[in-house]
């Protein structure tokens, strides 16, 4: 009896964690604008600039990556552009 209320919390629990992950899942189109924002950002400073403005290109496209990584679009990147 105890081990079998013990599974069903767990199962509970797991089943929610899963639910809740996939809702953090981001859709492909908005992947693709994070990928698109990482891309400008890359060719913004291989263009070049002042050493404050490509720091500050830096750290946009580190939170962009970090929203891309965070948002599960790993999972898209056979299918972005």
């Amino acid at each position: 009896m105890r081990i079998s209320k013990a599974l069903a919390v767990f199962s509970v629990c797991v089943t929610g964690a899963a639910s809740h992950a996939y809702a953090q899942q981001a859709s492909l189109e908005q992947c693709q604008k994070l990928k698109d924002g990482m891309a400008r950002y890359d060719e913004l400073r291989r263009n070049g600039g002042g050493g404050n403005q490509m720091d500050a290109w830096k750290r946009s496209r580190r939170k962009l990556d970090k929203q891309f990584r965070d948002s599960g679009c790993k999972y898209y990147r056979g299918r972005l552009k």
